[in-house]
């Protein structure tokens, strides 16, 4: 019963972690859409630390370039 506990609450971490990388990159993403890339990727990071979430730097780096150079919402 331990192991399924132990399970069961690893998981909901992986959901909760997941849930605030989408709240960061929905934030961003709705703020700073055809942003200099670079701009996007400090507002990303600013969003990681109120998100309380760690971020990979290529996932940041990509994410940024994506967010900034495109017309997302439109």
């Amino acid at each position: 019963m331990e192991h399924n506990e132990r399970a069961a609450a690893d998981l909901l971490h992986v959901v909760e972690q997941a849930l605030k990388i989408r709240g960061a990159w929905e934030e961003v993403a709705t703020t700073y859409c055809c942003h200099p890339p670079e701009e996007v990727k400090a507002a990303y990071q600013a969003a990681a630390e109120r998100w309380n979430v760690q971020l990979d730097e290529r996932a940041v780096t990509l994410s940024s370039l994506y967010i900034g150079g495109s017309s997302y919402w439109e």
